[in-house]
C-alpha cells in the first residue's frame, strides 16, 4: 500500500509543479505584455487559464491595455497637431527644464539660434547667448509668469529685435514637475517704423522750425525797427519773409502729399494709355527754360511700346520731379534725355531722366529715395528743396507696381530711371 500512496503523490506533484511551471509562464508572459504594451496571450495559454480560474483576469487586463492604447495614440496625435502648429508659427517657442535642459524647440527657435540645427537637450547657457535673455529666464524660475521684456539679438543676417515673455507649465504624467514657456515675438519690423517714425518727426519739426525762426526774426525786426528801416531793407525783409512761407508752403504740400499716398493708396487710378504723348507733353513744358545756345532736352521712345499702366497726373508728377532736380542741382547740363524703353520678357517699360551733369556721389545713391534726404543740404535749402521730392516718386511708383532707382557717375552725369507695367 505504500508503494501505491508513493506513486499518487508522485503523480500529484508532476501535475502539480507543471501546472506551477505553466503559471510561472503565464505571469512572465502578462509581465512581458505589459512591459511592452501588447494584448494577452498566446493561444495554449488559454486552458491553463481555464484550469486556474484567471481567464476574466486577462480579459479585464486586454481590456484595460486596449483602453490605454487608444489614451495613448489619442495622446501622441494631439501632441504631433500640438508641435505642427508650434513648429508653422512665426513665434520662437522654448520649453525647458527645471534644470535649463530644452525639452521642446520649434523651427522659429532652431533656425534664430542655431541656423536650423536641432537644439532639444542643450542647455539654455549654450544655446541663449544675449545677456538680457538668460537674465529674464533666470526670473521666470522665480515667477509663474514674467512681464513681456524687449530683447535685442545679434546673428549673423543682422539685428533682431524681440518681445520675450516667460511662463510655468506643468508637465502632463509627472507629479510636482514643472518645465518654462518661453515665447519671442518678432517686434523687428515695429522697432524700424518707431525709429523712422522718431526720425521723420525730428526732421519734420526741423524743417519747420527754420523757416519759422526767418520768418518770426524778419517780422519782429520789420515791427521793431519800422522807423529806422530804409525802403530797401524793408523790402529786402519782406521778400525773406515770402520766401519763407512759400518754402513753408511747399514742405506742407510734399507732406500732405505723402500722407494721402499712403493712407489713400486707391488715389492712384493707372489705365492703358501711351507713353510718348506724355514724354512729348513734358519736354515742351521745360524746353523755353533751356539755354538755346548751349542746351537741347530730346525725348527717345521705343517704337515696339504699346499700351502702359499709369496715372497720367502721378507719373507727369514724377517726371516733373526728375526733371526740377536737374535743374536745380545740375543747372549747367548740356543734354537732357527723356526715355522709354521696352524691356523683353518683364511686361514692364523702363523710363529714364538723363543729364549729363556734375553727377552723384556713390555712397549717396542709396539714400535718395529717403525722406529728408539731401546729398548737398545747404545748396537744397536755398534752391527751394524740401527732400520729399524724391521720396513722393517712389510712392507715386510702387503704387503702380514698379520700381524707381537712381545711376550716377561723378564728372559724368545721372540717371533716374523707373519702372511701369505694359497692359496684356
Amino acid at each position: 500500500m505504500l508503494w501505491l500512496l508513493s506513486i499518487l503523490l508522485f503523480a500529484v506533484s508532476v501535475a502539480l509543479l507543471r501546472h506551477i511551471m505553466r503559471l510561472r509562464r503565464l505571469l512572465r508572459e502578462m509581465d512581458a505584455a505589459v512591459r511592452s504594451e501588447r494584448r494577452l496571450l498566446p493561444e495554449d495559454s488559454a486552458e491553463t487559464l481555464q484550469k486556474i480560474g484567471a481567464f476574466g483576469l486577462v480579459n479585464s487586463l486586454n481590456a484595460l491595455m486596449d483602453a490605454h492604447k487608444a489614451a495613448s495614440a489619442q495622446t501622441e496625435g494631439y501632441s504631433s497637431q500640438v508641435e505642427a502648429m508650434l513648429g508653422a508659427v512665426q513665434e520662437v517657442v522654448i520649453v525647458f527644464s527645471e534644470d535649463r535642459v530644452i525639452e521642446y524647440a520649434n523651427r522659429a527657435a532652431e533656425t534664430l539660434f542655431r541656423d536650423g540645427r536641432a537644439i532639444k537637450g542643450l542647455r539654455l547657457e549654450g544655446v541663449l547667448r544675449p545677456l538680457t535673455l538668460l537674465e529674464l529666464l533666470e526670473a521666470a524660475t522665480k515667477a509663474e509668469r514674467t512681464e513681456a521684456s524687449q530683447i535685442r539679438i545679434e546673428h549673423d543676417s543682422g539685428t533682431f529685435w524681440f518681445e520675450a515673455s516667460c511662463a510655468k507649465v506643468k508637465a502632463v504624467g509627472t507629479k510636482g514637475a514643472t518645465s518654462t514657456l518661453l515665447v519671442l515675438h518678432d517686434i523687428t519690423q515695429l522697432k524700424g517704423l518707431e525709429v523712422m517714425r522718431r526720425e521723420f518727426v525730428a526732421n519734420v519739426s526741423h524743417e519747420l522750425r527754420t523757416p519759422l525762426t526767418i520768418i518770426k526774426g524778419f517780422a519782429e525786426t520789420l515791427i521793431d525797427d519800422e522807423a529806422t528801416l530804409d525802403p530797401r531793407a524793408r523790402l529786402r525783409f519782406t521778400e525773406k519773409i515770402l520766401n519763407n512761407a512759400e518754402r513753408l508752403h511747399v514742405l506742407v504740400e510734399d507732406l500732405l502729399t505723402l500722407s494721402r499716398l499712403e493712407s489713400r493708396p486707391d488715389q492712384i487710378e493707372p489705365i492703358g494709355q501711351p507713353i510718348a504723348p506724355l514724354l512729348d507733353e513734358v519736354a515742351e513744358n521745360y524746353r523755353p527754360r533751356l539755354d538755346s545756345a548751349t542746351q537741347t532736352l530730346v525725348v527717345e521712345v521705343d517704337e515696339g511700346i504699346g499700351t502702359v499702366l499709369f496715372d497720367r497726373y502721378r507719373i507727369h508728377q514724377v517726371l516733373d520731379n526728375f526733371i526740377e532736380n536737374v535743374f536745380r542741382y545740375a543747372p549747367d547740363f548740356t543734354e537732357l534725355r527723356l526715355v522709354a524703353v521696352l524691356e523683353p520678357g518683364s511686361g514692364m517699360v523702363r523710363c529714364s531722366v538723363i543729364d549729363d551733369g556734375p553727377g552723384i556721389p556713390e555712397k549717396d545713391l542709396p539714400h535718395l529715395f529717403e525722406r529728408f534726404y539731401r546729398v548737398d543740404k545747404g545748396r537744397s535749402r536755398e534752391t527751394g528743396g524740401t527732400g520729399l521730392g524724391l521720396s513722393i516718386v517712389k510712392h507715386i511708383v510702387q503704387l503702380h507696381g514698379g520700381t524707381v532707382w537712381a545711376e550716377s557717375r561723378v564728372g559724368e552725369g545721372t540717371t533716374m530711371s523707373f519702372r511701369l507695367p505694359v497692359q496684356a
